[in-house]
Parts: C-alpha cells; structure tokens; sequence
C-alpha cells in the first residue's frame, strides 16, 4: 500500500501520544510525584511538537517540489540515497513528476526549436505583434524583405516608409491585402495575410508576407496580351472596311471608275452610303473607346448598410416585365431576410444588373428556365452572394476569358465589358467574384465580401 510506513509511523505516534497523556493524567491524581509529572508533562509536549514537525515535513517537500516546477528547475531530488524511511514512497513519487516535467520541458523546447527553424528556413516572411505594436517574433525573411536588421515594434516600420505600420494595424485577419514596398532600389509587391491567435494573457496578430512581384508581372503580362489582342480584333474589324470603301471612294472620286462623274446621282448615292457606313463605324469606334473608358474610371465606393432583402426586391420589381416576356423563373431569398451588407448600394445593384442580364441570356433557348439569387453569412464572417442559372453553361476554353474586357459569349452580341466592371466593383470592396461550374446544369456566380 502507497505511503503505508507513513500510515504506520503516524498510528506509533498517535498512540504513544495518547498513552503519555493516560499515563500523565492517572498520575495526575496522586499526590505527590512531582518530578514524574512534570517529566510526563515535558515528554507529552515534545511528542505534541515532534508530530507537527513530522507532519510538516509533507508540507516541506510539496512546497519545494512547487517552488522547483514553478521555477523551472528539476535538479532538485527528494529520494535519499540508500534509505528507505516513512516517506521515500512520497519521494519516490515527487522525484518521478519532477523527472515527468523535465522531460515534459525538453520536448516542449526542442519542439519550439524545430518550429524556429522551420520558420526560418521558410521563403515567406513571418512576424507576430500584439497590443501596442511590439513585435513577438519577427524570422530573416521578412526582416530581409523590409531591409532591415532587427525590429523591436511596429512604429518603426513608418521609418521604412510612411503609413506603413497603420497598415499592418488595420489589417484584418482572414482578409489578403497587397503592399507595395520600396526599399533602395527594389520594389516589392507583398501579398500581405494575417490571422488572429491568442496566448494565455495576450492576443497576437501573426502577419505573413509573400513577394509576388514576378507573379504579378507575368499575369500582367498575359492580361495585357489577351487584352491587345481583343483590342487589335476590334479594331481590326473596324478599321479594315473603313480601309477597303475609303479607297473605293477614293477612285470614284478620281474618276477612275468607267468615267463616271461626281454629278451623277448613281456616284452621289455610291458616296453617300459610303460615308454613311464610315460614320457608323466610326461612332462604333468612339463607342467601343467609351466603353474602354467607363472600366478604368470608376468612383470609390461610397459604403453604407444595405439590407439585401430590400435590393432582391428591388430587382424582382426591375425585371418582372422582362421575366414575364421571357418565361424566366427568378428567385431570390436572403438568409436571414435581416441580412445586412456593408457597400455601396448602387454598384452592388450594378453588379447584380449585369449578372441577372447574364442569366437572362443563357436561359433564353432552355426548356428550363429558371435564376436563383440567394445571400448568406459565410464561415468567414462576411456575406456571399450567389446568381445561378440552368443555362447551357460555358466551354472550358472560355472559363479563364470571361472576366476580360470586351470577351463576350453572346452570339446575338454584347458588350464584354459587364463581367469586368463587375470584377473591378467587387475589389474596390475588398471581395471577389468567382466563377463555379461544377454542377453539370447549373452556371453560378460567387460575390463574395469580406465585411
């Protein structure tokens, strides 16, 4: 049995005690005797002191076994070499938790060394701050990133370059952002992440930085690529009938063609509809340019709270007669209908507009004609709104084009420019807009806002 000499010596104790105090008090009646009584008298009380002792010496040992775990020192042994007494099963049992902790603190630290290391090693700059700016930890990747030595907190970012520190301030967990650092000569484009993580005591933001400069360059690349050629298309088709009838008009006015002359009313009708069809191409051009135009200059949004209920009702209202024409089936239903969205009220309704015409469009030669919009608390704590359709979908092919200026899908001809003003409204407001296509008789489109 656990601590049984303990048990056994306490028992020894307790009983010659109480024998001392029944030997004590029957001699305390007889006369006389003196010098015996006041010897019991004595031992009794040196009994009564060696127990409290005794017993203290539990006390004794908790303490330093707390006073050791508390301090992080597990040197201390309790057993003593080669005896065994009344509470070497206790001592046992403290060295054996002792041995437990330290074990317990040299994972603890070697697995703490590994996760340094592993942070170290990574490409992508890391660093945790909390209340006040100070910086927790902070690996060479990112301190080689902002071209720096050492950072002791985030007001010394501002010295790097102005604003810098309220940036990474206001940053909020879960939502990427983009920071263009200039340091020297170099110029990075940083995709900035941040999540939220508490300690014990504190909460700390842990940031990780990632250049995507080269990234970036060669998505510019490639939109500009696609983007000039849609432009040259244009253009092209534009420019090359102006071409050809100019210099048919050109020879008529000569009088290059069977020695007509320019009084003939055969030569004046040939001339006017010439310039007719110039013009029209023309206003064509100024019309496309204007269009160009409109994608490059939007204003900033002017944010306020939308109950998104009331903007489904206002579409449904907007396009009942056209529904009603087209046999289109539109539902809409917002969950909680208390949903409330923080924008601006007329792009977010401008980027519904140009998807519900969209979906219009795609059902307009199906048997089944129908369009859901819906909205939705997402995991993340934002809102996401989602438009689908039972159209006949898109190809493959044209899944990475549909959000190019001027890419259309439309055979009966569209503008190209809806989806890409879309897109734009949508970051303009921190969120995106995404493309899903994975149900085989559905086409659905993803707003989704990070507020």
């Amino acid at each position: 049995m656990v601590y049984r000499k303990f048990y056994i010596s306490i028992i020894i104790r307790v009983i010659l005690l109480a024998a001392n105090a029944l030997v004590f008090f029957y001699y305390w009646w007889i006369p006389g005797l003196l010098h015996l009584k006041f010897a019991l008298g004595v031992i009794f009380i040196l009994q009564v002191i060696l127990l409290i002792w005794f017993l203290n010496r539990i006390n004794r040992k908790l303490s330093s076994f707390f006073d050791s775990v508390k301090s992080d020192d597990y040197t201390i042994v309790f057993a003593d070499a080669g005896r065994k007494g009344e509470f070497s099963d206790l001592n046992f049992q403290l060295d054996k938790l002792t041995q437990y902790f330290k074990q317990l603190k040299l994972e603890n630290e070697q697995r703490n060394l590994y996760f340094k290391a592993v942070i170290e090693h990574v490409a992508t700059g890391i660093f945790a701050f909390g209340s006040g700016g100070r910086i927790h930890f902070i690996n060479s990747a990112a301190l080689e990133m902002l071209g720096i030595s050492f950072l002791k907190n985030l007001q010394s970012l501002d010295n790097i370059q102005p604003g810098m520190s309220g940036f990474f301030s206001d940053i909020k967990p879960g939502v990427p952002r983009l920071l263009e650092l200039k340091t020297g000569q170099q110029i990075l484009e940083l995709s900035v992440r941040s999540t939220l993580y508490k300690t014990a005591d504190e909460e700390w933001i842990l940031v990780s930085l990632q250049n995507i400069r080269t990234e970036l360059e060669q998505k510019e690349t490639q939109t500009w690529q696609k983007m000039i050629r849609i432009l040259t298309h244009e253009i092209m088709n534009s420019i090359s009938p102006i071409t050809s009838l100019a210099a048919s008009l050109s020879k008529i006015i000569g009088g290059k063609e069977s020695g007509e002359s320019l009084a003939d009313e055969k030569v004046k009708a040939k001339l006017n509809k010439g310039l007719k069809v110039i013009k029209n191409r023309g206003e064509g051009l100024v019309d496309f340019v204007q269009k160009y135009r409109e994608l490059s200059i939007l204003p900033q949004p002017q944010l306020e709270e939308i109950l998104i209920d009331d903007v489904f009702k206002s579409l449904q209202l907007l396009f009942e007669e056209q529904m009603k024409q087209e046999k289109v089936s539109l539902h809409c239903s917002s969950i909680p209908d208390s949903l409330v969205l923080i924008a601006d009220r007329k792009m977010f309704e401008q980027v519904l507009i140009n998807l519900l015409k969209n979906a219009i469009r795609a059902v307009k030669d199906t048997d089944k004609k129908e369009v859901l919009i819906s909205a939705e608390k997402s995991q993340e704590g934002g809102v996401s709104v989602s438009v689908s359709d039972t159209g006949s979908g898109i190809d493959p092919e044209n899944l990475d084009k549909v959000f190019i200026p001027f890419f259309t899908t439309h055979s009966g001809g569209g503008s190209g420019i809806g989806l890409s003003l879309s897109r734009q409204i949508m970051m303009m407001h921190g969120g995106s807009i995404q493309l899903e296509t994975g149900h085989k008789d559905r086409t659905t489109f993803i707003l989704r806002f990070v507020r």
